[in-house]
């Protein structure tokens, strides 16, 4: 104690610290092993080993913690503290006299501060003014964290998007209630998605406890900086003492981080200044001669052990990927015997093995590697083990805490994932030897500026206490095994994830606590995730093909919309495709799910695999349906799960093996209209695209009872009758367009020939007035045409506006229709182009003349035999003569 103090003394005084010898280094790093681990009032058992603790060890051991903190804080702090001399006089008033005093050391400075507390507390009045103004600071962030939550909580409109948009800092700070009002539009609302809404979701007890106390992890910061050294000591001593007891990792040491990955990137700065001891000196050209290789199974977390070389400049390069098992073993598990090749290879190209990171439970299959074999390895070739994965939450679950696990050198414990409880910090488990590379390695650094990262683990693992730690994790992996025991039974349904043997290999959560069983068999046992797919019956283990991912996307979608409660995940596996994944160790209301939500999914995926089988045996009946139609093609839609699409395509379109833009058009059109029409009769259709780009009618999920044949015969009943009516209408367009150019062709030549009849001095002005007076023109006759659409005939318009009546084309006189007017002086037939589809009608019929009706103009001249008229003719000099009939 006294070395230690004399340590801070110079430190204070911006001197060095003399390092301690080695020897006395390694003895400073106290660890959980010595510590006293049997239950209270319970005497231990002879047979069951039990490792006494004593006060004198407890008292090291929070002794060198709360070293290690003040020593950080002592270098963050060095310049407000450390004035350039070795004493420091301070000036207390005490009962109105003042007393100086050395603070050398900090024992005399705690006695006289204890001796300056016991004279305020018989000054009654100083010590309640100090408890009031202590109230006030609580009682004034209660008002005003109410005030904010309130704010956040009172329902408000969405912002526009300026207002929502980034913007410079403002020059005078804005008021409190518009950022918190800007806070809740950007938690409420995104841009991306306008008529979705999100809300946070609600929490228990333990998680409210959670989020409070990030609030006082920052609060407390505005302590006395040696006063917050001790606190933080003791939060930190007690966290890492019970994190370590829980996982029954007792000789080892905890480093809590806010980042998944930095626990193991410092374990590893710590392995470089031990395993290269001019590492401190030389740095990176320490490494030259015998480089460092990190070993990593396929299956762990996707980029962590890149993210090691690169935080340590190792580069990509010292990084190998080590195999999974293929023919014999787990096909998720870590293959032992490359690992042990690839390390005799590096020994021999003069490299050192140097870490080793093991999965158990974790990544996207929860595989759980050979743990015991990879340990001996690693001892062989002196290389370092980290393990991860949810396995090791199991550790708390044998019912023998004083015996340890022995499970790697290290091993990161993702709490705040695993218990449910937001935003806790990450722990890591490691093994110390020398105390100079903790040191180096960072690994004792607590920042004390920012906030007291370990009290909201602190306060969570106090309000769940041991039971209710363990009483979450075995819940969580009763629920995960009794899903698998369900899913093995399944047909079709191939489960990825390890499963507990069947038979009288089978062990179930409870023996694991009841009975005595090996740290090997106990990772084996237990199972984090639940991961499973739909495959096809010939399907030996391969991947499933594309089809049968859009089948267990359908799956995921609908189970997770039928049960809410459990989160079912799609998962995109490079060895298996689309999968369906559910781990109970990450899910925050996982304590919240019961047997019966399981059952309830349970049930749920039997409704939904009798759909899917029906589809898939009925899609063999739907593809030959198709195959053999005329005026259907099967049409392969990316991304749908049903049946599959058929695009109807008219009689004039199959020989186009290449359609044009128009006929695409065509095409497009008439399956839009055939869609329309199908809905009306059955939601089932709906309108799909294929990977040309032109629309189908497209079929979804069936059932076993569900007849193919009638909806195809549906879809070319509909699109036969779609097709007749739209070679009428086009008909009809066409015969519009024609009718109106020839109507347009005739009034403009009938235009031409009048001005030639009426002469041409009747168009010259002054001179056409004079001739009108001498020959008075004869009076204008109506001018138009008439478009017959049933007969194609385009007609003069005079004898409508003269007998006031129209002739029927294509219909026999009666005795009542014996004597009708002549026939118009013009009649043009108007038919379609040779490649517009044909009428319903005959062409023929409509372009001849109607019975009793002539077409020829020497006929229309000639009046019924009781009608006499003039009809006006041109004479050699322009001059109008009557000639009388």
């Amino acid at each position: 104690m006294g070395d230690t103090k004399e340590e801070t003394k110079m430190m204070e005084a911006g001197e060095e610290p003399v390092e301690t010898k080695e020897s006395e280094s390694k003895e400073a790093i106290p660890t959980n092993g010595d510590m006293e681990v049997t239950d209270e009032g319970k005497a231990p058992d002879k047979n069951e080993p039990v490792v006494e603790e004593t006060q004198t060890e407890e008292e090291e051991k929070t002794q060198n913690i709360e070293e290690q903190v003040q020593d950080e804080q002592v270098n963050n702090d060095n310049g407000q503290h450390n004035e350039g001399e070795n004493k420091q006089v301070q000036t207390t008033q005490v009962q109105g006299e003042p007393v100086t005093k050395e603070t050398t050391e900090e024992g005399e400075k705690e006695v006289a501060q204890h001796g300056k507390v016991e004279e305020q507390e018989q000054q009654g009045g100083e010590v309640v003014e100090e408890e009031e103004e202590e109230e006030d600071v609580f009682g004034s962030l209660s008002v005003f964290v109410t005030e904010v939550f309130g704010t956040l909580s009172s329902p408000a409109e969405p912002f526009r998007s300026e207002d929502r948009s980034p913007r410079p800092l403002a020059l005078n700070g804005i008021d409190p209630t518009n950022t918190m009002r800007l806070l809740q539009d950007l938690m409420t609302y995104d841009e991306e998605d306008p008529d979705v809404t999100y809300g946070l979701s609600s929490v228990d007890s333990h998680s409210r406890l959670a989020v409070v106390s990030h609030l006082l992890a920052a609060l407390v910061t505005t302590l006395d900086p040696q006063h917050l050294r001790r606190l933080a000591t003791r939060i930190m001593s007690d966290s890492c003492l019970w994190v370590s007891r829980l996982f029954r990792y007792f000789e080892s040491t905890a480093y809590v981080h806010e980042d998944v990955r930095e626990g193991v990137v410092r374990v590893c700065r710590m392995l470089l200044h031990t395993r290269y001891p001019k590492y401190k000196c030389d740095g990176y050209e320490a490494l030259y001669a015998r480089p460092p290789v990190l070993y990593t199974s396929s299956t762990v977390r996707p980029g962590l052990p890149q993210h090691i070389a690169t935080m340590l400049g190792l580069g990509s390069g010292c990084v190998r990927v080590v195999p999974c098992n293929t023919v014999v073993g787990s096909p998720v598990a870590m293959d032992t015997a490359a690992l042990d090749r690839m390390m005799a290879e590096d020994l021999g190209a003069q490299k050192k093995p140097f870490l080793v990171i093991a999965n158990a439970g974790g990544g996207a299959v929860g595989g759980v590697d050979n743990v015991g074999r990879i340990q001996e390895l690693c001892n062989n070739h002196e290389a370092w083990l980290h393990v991860e994965g949810h396995a090791l939450a199991a550790l708390t679950l044998p019912n023998a805490p004083n015996l340890p696990a022995k499970v790697g050198d290290s091993m990161t414990l993702p709490l705040s994932l695993w218990l449910g409880v937001p935003s806790l910090p990450y722990v890591t488990l490691y093994k110390a030897y020398e105390a100079s590379a903790v040191h180096s390695a960072g690994l004792t650094a607590l920042s004390l500026h920012v906030r007291l990262s370990c009290l909201p683990l602190w306060t969570t693992l106090q309000a769940l206490g041991q039971s209710g730690v363990i009483s979450r994790f075995q819940h969580a992996f009763e629920l995960s095994q009794y899903l698998q025991q369900h899913l093995a039974t399944l047909s079709r349904i191939r489960l990825l994830s390890p499963a507990a043997p069947d038979g009288s290999n089978y062990v179930s959560i409870q023996d694991l606590i009841t009975k005595p069983i090996s740290t090997a068999q106990l990772l084996e046992t237990v199972s984090g995730s639940v991961v499973f797919q739909y495959v096809e019956e010939s399907n030996s283990g391969g991947k499933n093909s594309e089809y049968y991912d859009n089948l267990n996307s359908w799956l995921g979608q609908v189970v997770r919309r039928d049960v809410g409660t459990i989160p079912l995940e799609l998962v995109q596996l490079e060895t298996a495709g689309l999968v369906l994944r559910w781990s109970p160790m990450e899910g925050p209301d996982t304590h919240h799910i019961t047997l019966a939500d399981v059952d309830h999914l349970i049930h749920s995926l039997h409704h939904q695999l009798d759909i899917l089988n029906a589809t898939v045996q009925q899609r063999i009946t739907f593809t030959q349906l198709v195959s053999s139609a005329n005026n259907l093609q099967l049409v392969e839609i990316p991304g749908w799960a049903g049946l599959g699409g058929v695009r109807y395509v008219a009689d004039l379109w199959p020989d186009q093996n290449t359609p044009t833009e128009s006929t695409k058009e065509d095409i497009n059109a008439l399956n839009v209209h055939l869609v329309s029409q199908l809905k009306a009769t059955d939601s089932a259709f709906s309108l799909g695209e294929g990977h040309d780009g032109l629309n189908c009618v497209r079929f979804g999920m069936v059932t076993a009872d569900t007849d193919i044949s009638e909806l195809l015969s549906l879809v070319i009943t509909t699109g036969r009758e779609i097709e007749t009516s739209s070679r009428f209408l086009d008909q009809m367009t066409d015969i519009v367009r024609k009718g109106i150019e020839a109507a347009t062709e005739d009034l403009k030549r009938e235009n031409e020939e009048r001005i030639w009849q009426d002469g041409i001095l009747r168009h010259v002005p002054i001179v056409g007035s004079v001739y009108n007076w001498f020959s008075p023109p004869p009076p204008p006759g109506i001018k138009g045409r008439t478009l017959d659409l049933t007969a194609g005939v385009l007609e003069s318009t005079e004898n409508i506006y003269r007998y006031h009546m129209q002739i029927r084309h294509g219909t026999d006189r009666t005795r009542s229709e014996t004597k009708l007017p002549p026939a118009p002086s013009v009649q043009t037939p108007v038919s379609p182009s040779a490649s517009s589809p044909s009428h319903s009608r005959s062409s023929s019929t409509t372009s001849a003349p109607a019975p009793g009706s002539t077409h020829s103009r020497q006929a229309s001249d000639q009046p019924p035999a009781d009608v006499k008229c003039a009809v006006p003719t041109l004479t050699a000099n322009g001059i109008t003569a009557a000639v009388q009939s």
